[in-house]
């Protein structure tokens, strides 16, 4: 039963990005790459928050990870997200997502290296 849920969840996440880029050509149009980020910010921590409270998980952070996290956020995340999605409003949404499937294989070089 487990595999079966994991699938499912692997495949609804896998939905989700591919989905992503056609959303953003779309949407760019109307709202600014950098205003789209925030939103999406917000309803992943809206997300993250109820997720986190449901399953009652631990909130406490090293403070010897705080750096870390930081430069994790400011990179991959920040930086990242917003040149993908002004990369897609420069481009095609088929470009984007075939660019940023690549994703998995920079992480493991990144990972490696961090």
């Amino acid at each position: 039963m487990k595999k079966l849920l994991g699938s499912l969840y692997l495949s609804l996440a896998a939905s989700i990005w591919g989905g992503m880029y056609v959303v953003v050509k779309a949407v760019v149009d109307l709202v600014p790459p950098l205003e789209l980020v925030w939103f999406r910010y917000v309803i992943a921590i809206c997300a993250l928050l109820m997720i986190g409270v449901t399953t009652k998980q631990s909130w406490r952070i090293e403070k010897r990870d705080w750096p870390s996290i930081i430069i994790i956020g400011l990179i991959g995340n920040t930086l990242s997200i917003v040149t993908q999605e002004v990369g897609t409003m420069l481009s095609t949404a088929q470009t984007g997502a075939i660019i940023t499937s690549t994703t998995p294989a920079f992480m493991v070089l990144f990972a490696r290296i961090f």
